[in-house]
Parts: C-alpha cells; sequence; structure tokens
C-alpha cells in the first residue's frame, strides 16, 4: 500500500470513527432517548426566535437568580413542571436539532 493511501485510509476512518461517536454522544440529534424521566405529559409550549440569543437567555436567566452561562448557547428553556408551562427562546433560524433539545428539556427539566 502506498504512502499516500494509508494517509486516506486513516483520515477516512477517523472521520467514520468521529461521525458514529457523535451518533451515539449525549446530544446527538438521532439517538433514542427514554420518556420515564418526564415531567408531564401534557405541556403549553411557547416558542418565541429572537435577535439576540446569548443576551435574551442570560437575562432571562438572571432575572430567575440562576448561574449564567459560561458558553455560548444558541437556545434556552425556561419550564414549570407546576403550571405545565414552557418558553423556549431559539436564534431567529434554528436547526430542528436546537428546537428539539431545549423542547427535551421542557418535559424532563435538566436532562444532561
Amino acid at each position: 500500500m502506498t504512502a499516500l493511501a494509508m494517509q486516506t485510509l486513516a483520515i477516512v476512518s477517523l472521520c467514520a470513527v468521529s461521525a458514529s461517536g457523535y451518533a451515539f454522544s449525549w446530544d446527538s440529534p438521532v439517538k433514542p432517548f427514554g420518556t420515564e424521566t418526564n415531567g408531564r405529559e401534557t405541556m403549553l409550549i411557547t416558542w418565541k426566535p429572537v435577535d439576540d440569543i446569548q443576551g435574551v437567555c442570560e437575562r432571562e436567566y438572571k432575572r430567575r437568580r440562576l448561574s449564567t452561562f459560561s458558553y455560548k448557547v444558541d437556545a434556552c428553556p425556561f419550564w414549570n413542571f407546576t403550571t405545565r408551562t414552557c418558553t423556549i427562546y431559539t436564534k431567529k433560524l434554528p436547526t430542528m436539532h436546537d428546537l428539539g433539545h431545549e423542547m427535551r428539556h421542557c418535559y424532563q427539566g435538566n436532562w444532561h
């Protein structure tokens, strides 16, 4: 096998391992998850796309006396199992993964 063929094989192998690792990570959009930890079966969910997602999430967390983020966010949810309500804030152009991830928080709270 030539050096170029070995390098190509190594790169393809690394990409495959990397892709399969994501498919089974805790935040994978394709990994199935259980629903036994759902806080409620019925929720009123409000979705608010905003321009400054980082600022909106930081202000809302601060207002609720929660700790601030030490990382960039693409969305954030605020749920209340007692009132069965949840508000999801996303950037104006979210992905299905962004919305699905936050909706899971609405039903399962702080699941990760």
